[in-house]
């Protein structure tokens, strides 16, 4: 264990959770960690398709309901878009909602 990267990954553990702090949703509630994990990797790799998330090493251990389900409530909450594969019309590319 080193000590200055576990001083840098908890400086980077508050800035996320300040970040997802800031989210705004409907229910005035805020993302679960899973939930915002989803995001995240949403807005780092956009046209992202639900089987890349699946089996992204960080979520080898949530299940494809679960997945599906953050999904779902990223789209409620209206932060995220889909979109067809030019290649595969069944494809759905997932990319975040850009805010003007």
């Amino acid at each position: 264990m080193n000590r200055y990267e576990l001083q840098k990954t908890w400086s980077k553990i508050t800035i996320a959770r300040a970040m997802n702090e800031s989210i705004e949703l409907t229910n005035k509630g805020r993302l679960n960690d899973t939930v915002f994990a989803v995001l995240c990797l949403i807005a780092f790799k956009p046209d992202i398709t639900i089987t890349i998330i699946l089996n992204h090493p960080y979520f080898k251990d949530i299940s494809l309901t679960t997945i599906k389900r953050a999904i779902g409530t990223l789209d409620c909450e209206g932060f995220i878009t889909f979109k067809n594969g030019e290649d595969d019309k069944r494809e759905r590319l997932i990319s975040i909602k850009e805010v003007e």
